[in-house]
């Protein structure tokens, strides 16, 4: 029987190592494939920069809206013009979007009050922006996050200069309670081990993705791919926009823009749960299968599972190879301490939230679960007071004309 435990517990240990190990991997790969956008770094734009588009959908945005705006009329590209879509908000969203048209003749107010059957209100919202919208290139902008004002200009700098037409942002998180602290970093980083942003931005990995807080994409490319129509019921839209524009071979770069764009995703944890559920769900396409396999490996990362490891190998494993039973645990340790923070600042969290990832990693047992318990149960997503079905996206097939996702 001893034999049996110092055997699982060598397992747990190497599996924690060799986690640790490709994660330290994709950080090298990251630092050498994902550019950063610097907001001190020279781009100029030609004297005929084309008209950019900018597009904020906003459902009930009151706390963030007027900051939102504010950082986009600071813009100092030359030419831009900023549509906001209140879609069916009941807060003082309007209100608050409407007072900025006196003062800005680059501006329209776009007003919707029903979402048709078929469509997720945020698709529906930027299909809606776009009908209005002059210019060359889009850029879509979620009303909770803030721009620095070299936004526009260094990321259209940047895609003329890597021959794309759709470039999107990592940004700065910001959080304020300790439970943002604990659990939004850990849900961040997992989102990038279900989608590696460099393997993104390898032309030859199919592996595609966005962040819908910002894309910025050429006219031509959304509309090759069909815009926001051709997602109108995926559950992450972002995504799938990526997916479409790297598929058909526009070109697609995810930069790191932690001095560039900046958020507090969610002001509430019951929030955030629904919220990142979504994300990580649409991520893996909805399959069952990603979801089992990402809940199993972090219970075998989980604090009780390394605990029992450490605890059975420090006695079993000692008197197995007494000379070198603790290589493994220290390279576990080492790799432990070192790898998290090195991540977190990487992405512009403060690395010493790395002390909290024992507790994400509970919450994301508990996430996971969550997620095989929805699809199971064909649970249908609960997003912004809408409820709807969720559907798998497949980058590499034609997409159909009637998806199955619809409002409820």
């Amino acid at each position: 029987m001893q034999n049996y435990l110092l055997l699982l517990a060598t397992a747990v240990l190497i599996f924690q190592v060799c986690f640790w190990g490709l994660r330290l991997r994709d950080l090298f790969l990251f630092a050498r494939q994902v550019p950063f956008i610097d907001p001190d770094e020279e781009a100029p734009v030609p004297h005929d920069a084309p008209l950019i588009s900018v597009i904020v959908p906003a459902h009930n945005e009151e706390a963030t809206l007027r900051t939102c705006l504010e950082s986009l009329f600071n813009q100092d590209y030359p030419r831009f013009e900023v549509i906001l879509v209140d879609d069916r908000s009941d807060d003082a969203t309007g209100a608050i979007a409407r007072s900025f048209s006196a003062t800005h003749d680059n501006y329209t107010v776009v007003s919707i009050e029903h979402l048709p059957e078929g469509w997720l209100g945020k698709c529906h919202a930027l299909d809606s922006g776009v009908r209005r919208a002059s210019g060359a290139w889009f850029a879509f902008v979620d009303a909770d996050t803030r721009l620095h004002p070299a936004t526009l200009r260094q990321c259209y700098s940047r895609a003329s200069q890597s021959c794309v037409n759709m470039i999107t942002l990592t940004p700065r998180l910001i959080f304020k309670h300790f439970w943002e602290k604990m659990c939004v970093p850990a849900f961040a980083s997992m989102s990038c081990i279900i989608l590696p942003f460099h393997k993104i931005n390898d032309p030859s990995s199919t592996t595609a993705s966005a962040n819908g807080m910002f894309v910025m994409i050429s006219r031509k490319a959304y509309e090759q791919i069909g815009g926001h129509h051709a997602v109108r019921a995926v559950s992450v839209e972002d995504i799938a926009i990526g997916r479409k524009v790297k598929a058909a071979g526009l070109g697609l770069l995810f930069a790191n823009g932690r001095r560039m764009l900046e958020t507090r995703m969610y002001n509430r944890f019951e929030e955030a749960v629904q919220g990142w559920s979504r994300i990580l769900a649409g991520s893996m396409d909805h399959r069952l299968s990603a979801a089992i396999r990402y809940l199993g490996m972090h219970l075998v990362m989980s604090p009780p599972a390394l605990l029992f490891a450490l605890w059975v190998y420090g006695t079993a494993g000692r008197e197995a190879w007494p000379d070198a039973w603790f290589i493994l645990p220290a390279l576990c340790a080492v790799l432990m301490v070192i790898v998290p923070p090195i991540s977190y600042a990487q992405h512009g969290i403060p690395p010493r939230y790395a002390g909290f990832l024992v507790l994400g990693v509970l919450m994301l047992i508990w996430l996971f679960a969550g997620i095989v318990k929805k699809i199971v149960l064909k649970e249908p997503l609960q997003w912004q007071g809408t409820s709807y079905d969720s559907v798998r996206y497949e980058p590499t097939r034609p997409w159909a004309e009637n998806p199955d996702s619809v409002r409820r």
